[in-house]
């Protein structure tokens, strides 16, 4: 399983969001006002996974047009969205860049940047290569700290001018880069030495270092690239350790994070209630419409309620019993049973709802689990409970919150706060928690009372 973390998000002209950067952290909650940019936040990873995942032709029709979601209505303008990740120990950058004005949706740049090493950037139908040049320098004068044998780095010295400078092949134009792989990328055989320890190989399977012909090009081109070992076992019992190239391993993190990325939206409670047509689903809907479909699902793939959910669920409500129930033209729906009284949909509370789709979601463990509104029916005991279980759960969350309890809740150093300059949102992490916690003392005040009743930014420098 491939090792992957967001660190920081880039945003240009979607919405308020005019040119902001955020750190990301394990658990981040973002406080602010009402129409702050907190929502908008949201929806710029909405609109990647409308792109890359359910691949709409035209991703801006809900916002009802480009004009409704680009800065300040400017057509002209493209929205960029930029994701830094932690992938396996390297800083990999994501970058799309897009259009939508007169309803045509159009990327017109996309970046795959693995950090010190080899940078991919797609502009229409060509894709152009640049490597780091002190990473193949370094793989030149310390050979053995890469294992490249003599021949490699024969070959390396005669090719280092062309690696470090921008190469161009020409491929498809509707293809996007994180639909390439490194086959489509090269022709030929690559030539490549016996792997070092952890990250970096120079193998004799074409994972690291690839030599190819470009199309109309007459010269031969290489392309140095990270790699990854994986064990594999096979028939006869033998193991054997096999390369994969980064570029592969990153481009498939990332698409599988945006596939797997679990948005919590305020739920559509009263359509919960009602049975559903039975799927296998192992995704949650934006607003939880398909929670008993899920839950099924988890039910028939575990032969019970996981303890993941049973037991954090069982601390609000000591005697409640929650099954998945096919009903006799074959819907599903979820029963609610407490100390020993069934409780049909109608009857149940949309408190049990609301927290049985939030542990269903940290359940499924998806990479980047993203929660508006978490507030929003929940007793400050319960939503206590629901933060706990993130903080020791395996997954990145975002949650959005303009409530003091929630707010009070959480440590400093995981909050992020968000205000609206001049039609722009601004989003700062507190520098300093330490000293906030101190002044917030010595004033006698909650970190919420900072918040609503006085400006946390000045209230920052003063501490």
């Amino acid at each position: 399983m491939v090792k992957s973390s967001l660190k920081k998000v880039f945003i240009k002209n979607f919405k308020s969001l005019h040119d902001c950067e955020i750190d990301i952290g394990k658990l981040n909650v973002v406080v602010g006002a009402n129409a702050s940019g907190k929502s908008n936040l949201i929806e710029a990873f909405r609109l990647l996974k409308k792109i890359y995942v359910e691949k709409d032709i035209n991703p801006f029709s809900e916002w009802w047009g480009y004009n409704n979601v680009v800065w300040q209505r400017k057509e002209e303008l493209s929205i960029t969205i930029g994701l830094l990740f932690d992938i396996e120990g390297y800083d990999v950058y994501f970058e799309s860049v897009c259009i939508g004005a007169g309803g045509k949706f159009q990327i017109m740049r996309e970046v795959l940047d693995v950090r010190g090493y080899v940078r991919f950037e797609k502009k229409g139908e060509w894709i152009a290569i640049v490597h780091n040049p002190d990473f193949i320098t370094d793989v030149i004068k310390n050979p053995l700290k890469y294992e490249a044998s003599p021949k490699v780095r024969a070959k390396l010295k005669k090719v280092k001018s062309q690696l470090t400078k921008e190469i161009k092949y020409q491929l498809d134009l509707e293809k996007r880069l994180l639909e390439y792989s490194f086959f489509d990328l090269t022709i030929g055989d690559g030539f490549t030495e016996k792997k070092t320890d952890k990250h970096f190989i120079l193998s004799n399977f074409p994972a690291s270092i690839w030599s190819s012909q470009i199309s109309k090009k007459p010269e031969e081109i290489t392309i140095l690239c990270p790699a990854i070992y994986y064990e594999e076992e096979f028939e006869d019992g033998t193991h054997f350790l096999l390369p994969e190239s980064f570029f592969e391993i990153a481009k498939d993190s990332i698409i599988e994070s945006f596939r797997k990325l679990s948005i919590i939206y305020p739920l559509n409670i009263r359509s919960m209630k009602v049975p559903q047509p039975f799927r296998r689903e192992e995704t949650l809907k934006e607003d939880g419409t398909n929670i008993a479909s899920v839950y099924h699902t988890i039910y028939l793939k575990e032969g019970k309620i996981p303890e993941q959910i049973y037991n954090p669920l069982t601390m609000v409500f000591p005697k409640i019993d929650v099954r998945p129930h096919l009903t006799d033209d074959g819907r599903v729906m979820i029963k609610f049973s407490e100390d020993g009284l069934e409780l049909l949909p109608p009857n149940t509370s949309d408190g049990f709802y609301k927290i049985l789709t939030l542990l269903t979601a940290i359940y499924l463990k998806p990479p980047l689990l993203i929660i508006d509104e978490i507030e929003n029916s929940l007793h400050p005991e319960t939503l206590e409970l629901i933060l706990d279980t993130i903080k020791i759960s395996d997954t990145q969350a975002i949650i959005t919150t303009h409530s003091p309890v929630v707010v009070d809740m959480t440590d400093l150093s995981n909050i992020i706060l968000v205000d609206k300059e001049q039609g722009e949102s601004k989003f700062k992490r507190i520098k300093d928690p330490e000293k906030i916690k101190e002044f917030l003392i010595k004033k006698g005040i909650t970190f919420s009372e900072g918040w609503i009743y006085g400006d946390l930014f000045k209230t920052e420098q003063q501490a």
